[in-house]
C-alpha cells in the first residue's frame, strides 16, 4: 500500500518551476516514487490558496496560466486533493472571471455545500454566480 504524505506549498512549487535546482532533484527523487505508486501525495485547498499568491506575487505568472498548471497538478496521478471539485472548480473561476483564488473557493464551497449565501464587501463577487450582499443586507 502507498504511503500517504500532505504536502506543503513549496514543494508544488519546485514542482511547478523548477526552481532552485537542487530542491527540484530532490523532488524529482520523489516523484519517481509517486508514480511507481509508493507515494501518494495529499493537496489542502489552503496549500492550493497559498501557491496560487506564491506564483502570481513572486512569479508575475498569470491567473489563467496559475489556474491551468494547478488544475493539471490536481489530475495527476498520485495526487489527492481535498475538496477536489471545489477547488478546481475555484482554479477555473480564478482563472477565467478575474477574482481572486480565496473568493473563488468560497463561492465554489458554498455552492457545493448549500446555503450559497457569502457575505461579503467584494464586489466583484458577483462575477461568482452566487447569492452575495453586504452584512447590513442580511
Amino acid at each position: 500500500m502507498a504511503r500517504k504524505l500532505w504536502i506543503d506549498t513549496n514543494v508544488v512549487i519546485r514542482i511547478m518551476t523548477g526552481h532552485p535546482q537542487e530542491l527540484v532533484e530532490e523532488v524529482g527523487d520523489m516523484l519517481q516514487k509517486v508514480e511507481a505508486g509508493e507515494l501518494i501525495l495529499r493537496l489542502n485547498p489552503l496549500v492550493v490558496a497559498e501557491c496560487c499568491w506564491v506564483l502570481a506575487s513572486v512569479y508575475q505568472a498569470s491567473p489563467s496560466d496559475i489556474s491551468a498548471a494547478l488544475l493539471k497538478f490536481t489530475n495527476g496521478i498520485g495526487i489527492e486533493t481535498e475538496e477536489k471539485d471545489v477547488v478546481q472548480q475555484a482554479l477555473r473561476d480564478y482563472g477565467e472571471k478575474k477574482v481572486d483564488f480565496i473568493d473563488a473557493y468560497i463561492a465554489a464551497h458554498a455552492k457545493a455545500n448549500p446555503p450559497e449565501d457569502v457575505v461579503t464587501w467584494d464586489k466583484h463577487v458577483k462575477r461568482l454566480n452566487i447569492r452575495h450582499g453586504r452584512p447590513k443586507d442580511w
